[in-house]
């Protein structure tokens, strides 16, 4: 037996109060299966069907009591969910739900080679220019490309080493929403956020994995069973963001001065050569280098619904949100 579809029924919910306030509820789902002589004890089994001794979604005093299968077609079920009050002496037997555990969360670094853009003093000197204010983006203070002795700039660039944290973030989840999984892949934060105690301006965290190793079945003492999804999400973080900046240069420029009139860089010797430009395209020799920043190299997108942690560790943990707050 596979099951094929199924869920919750819609407007199908009742409650019922008792005279001391407590509650009992019913609550009705819908079972597909592959094979028409399953039996109703295999199609209780199914992951979309709450287990024995599971809070109501919007009542934690009522547990699972009883669920009952009836036939409704060949391989098509439904299932009456009924929720009964639990002893008020007893222990909330879903507090071992392990979705309801503070996500596990490990920082590592990893190192890349980068493009040399700036020297001042033999030193790089960094400063807010992007951005501004408390979350301005981190930028070289004085960005001009290291050349050779005749004033050229390398071809290939220098490059430097430089160390990228990189955060995983697994969480126990009650689904994989695949399509959510694919919206978010490889796109970078449009809003600022704390995410593990990291202050991300925009656009400085990419996401680079959410995957799971599939559903996982667990049986608490109290013989109360759970499933859930352990969801990991990979986070690579770069504090000048995955922007991209380009040195404006190329082979030829655009002569203003001469009715616009493409013309090729050149030795003294009449030899090809590469030279900065202006914005407009102009010839820029002898001038400070321009550099392009392009904001939209890499997709954004509102990671706000992901909820995130703000904190790198939470045992006083919060809701998960991903907002501003928490810290190391």
């Amino acid at each position: 037996m596979a099951v094929v579809g199924g869920g919750e029924r819609k407007g199908r919910r009742s409650t019922t109060e008792s005279d001391d306030g407590t509650q009992s509820h019913v609550r009705v789902f819908y079972i597909e299966t592959d094979d028409t002589a399953d039996h109703g004890d295999r199609v209780v089994a199914s992951p979309i069907i709450p287990s024995k001794g599971e809070a109501h979604p919007t009542d934690r005093n009522a547990l699972v009591e009883t669920r009952n299968p009836r036939e409704i077609g060949p391989g098509h079920w439904e299932v009456d969910v009924t929720y009964n009050p639990r002893d008020p002496q007893d222990p909330d037997p879903t507090e071992s739900n392990p979705t309801r555990k503070d996500p596990q969360i490990r920082i590592s670094f990893q190192s890349r080679l980068v493009p040399l853009l700036a020297e001042v003093n033999g030193s790089i000197s960094f400063e807010y220019l992007l951005g501004g204010g408390e979350f301005g983006v981190l930028r070289p203070a004085s960005e001009k490309p290291i050349v050779n002795a005749a004033g050229e700039p390398f071809d290939p660039p220098v490059m430097r080493v430089q160390s990228f944290p990189i955060i995983e973030i697994t969480r126990n989840e009650t689904s994989f929403n695949s399509t959510q999984a694919q919206k978010f892949i490889d796109s970078v934060n449009q809003q600022h956020m704390n995410i593990a105690g990291f202050n991300l301006p925009p656009r400085c965290a990419m996401m680079k994995g959410i995957s799971t190793p599939g559903i996982v079945w667990e049986t608490t003492e109290t013989g109360l069973q759970f499933f859930y999804f352990p969801v990991t999400y990979t986070i690579h973080v770069n504090m000048e963001t995955f922007d991209i900046v380009l040195l404006e240069h190329g082979t030829y420029y655009v002569d203003a001065s001469d009715g616009d009139k493409v013309k090729a860089f050149l030795t003294d010797e009449g030899q090809p050569r590469l030279g900065l430009l202006k914005a407009d395209g102009d010839d820029n020799t002898g001038n400070d280098p321009v550099f392009r920043v392009v904001e939209d190299a890499q997709r954004k997108e509102l990671w706000s619904d992901l909820r995130l942690p703000t904190a790198l560790v939470s045992p006083f943990a919060d809701d998960g949100g991903g907002g501003d707050g928490g810290a190391l």
